[in-house]
């Protein structure tokens, strides 16, 4: 297939992490014979540098030209301000619960934290569509937190004519104070939880605080039309490709709707973290070395196709 994909940088830190993708997605390519056109831009601190604002008209028009965006480290308000210029409906955020909070579980768990961006009838009803979509090819479980108020049933209304039409997917009311709880005491009864704005707020704050691997964190926000990625760029996780593949490999499964190439790539992340030497020893392969490595061998096998610059 073609696709036409944007690599948004905010910063230097983000500049590693960027680079990282576009080869991801360049081995990618050539091992499963697609063409992507792959097109860099600016966002954040740097497009302000550059060009006096942090979201420019030109990149707008470029991200809604594209099947997909990466987006590097711009921070909360460059992703926030190219969610609300894209008018996405939903925004998730990857965590691992860590070994310890979770009980007989022999590796750390994953959780997904919906927020739903507006909780206007439109845009509820499509957050309601992409979480409940999100939940069947996850096979995960989702909880939603009604608001208070006046859109409570709203809310209610939406999730109900949701789960009528998606019947695969276990859905459940819960309480926001229960899916703090369940964040410590029993994580493996959770899956998405999907929030209203200040929930997600108070809920991503405890989920970051429990992820011992911020190199695994990632954000995602889409619906059918395009999808916006962003690996994580804290301080702590250095040059590490984690991130940035697992974010790649969710936009395959999500944007592109390329589910093979996402399962290698995703079987690959999953082997050499499990596996990865000291990132110190200068005489080990890069993790991306050995990442891109397992993208080739499945090239040999699958065939091969080439990149559009």
């Amino acid at each position: 297939m073609h696709a036409k994909i944007l690599l948004l940088n905010g910063s230097q830190r983000g500049e590693t992490l960027c680079a990282c993708a576009e080869r991801l997605l360049t081995d990618i390519s050539a091992a499963f014979d697609h063409t992507f056109s792959l097109y860099r831009g600016k966002i954040g601190e740097k497009s302000r540098a550059d060009q006096g604002e942090v979201l420019t008209e030109k990149t707008i028009s470029t991200c809604e030209s594209s099947q997909a965006v990466l987006l590097f480290d711009a921070g909360d308000d460059g992703v926030q301000a190219l969610c609300d210029a894209l008018d996405l409906p939903l925004r998730i955020r990857s965590v691992c619960i860590p070994e310890a909070i979770c009980g007989r579980h022999e590796k750390p768990m994953r959780v997904w934290l919906g927020t739903v961006l507006s909780l206007d009838d439109e845009t509820l009803r499509r957050a309601m569509q992409s979480a409940f979509r999100f939940a069947r090819e996850e096979d995960a479980r989702l909880l939603h937190i009604a608001p208070t108020g006046a859109t409570r049933e709203d809310w209610v209304a939406a999730a109900r004519v949701q789960g009528a039409s998606d019947p695969a997917v276990s859905a459940d009311a819960i309480s926001a104070p229960d899916a703090m709880a369940d964040l410590i005491r029993q994580p493996a009864r959770l899956g998405l939880v999907l929030c209203p704005p200040y929930a997600g707020s108070i809920l991503e704050a405890a989920v970051t605080a429990l992820c011992p691997h911020p190199e695994v964190l990632y954000d995602f926000a889409w619906d059918e039309e395009i999808g916006l990625y962003a690996p994580c760029c804290a301080e702590e996780t250095g040059d590490s490709p984690f991130s940035a593949a697992l974010a790649v490999a969710r936009m395959l499964r999500m944007s592109l709707h390329l589910s093979r190439e996402a399962a290698c790539l995703d079987a690959a992340i999953q082997n050499v973290m499990a596996n990865c030497p000291d990132q110190d020893d200068e005489n080990m392969p890069s993790a991306l070395d050995r990442i891109c490595e397992q993208i080739a061998i499945a090239g040999e096998l699958m065939g091969k196709g080439g990149i559009v610059s």
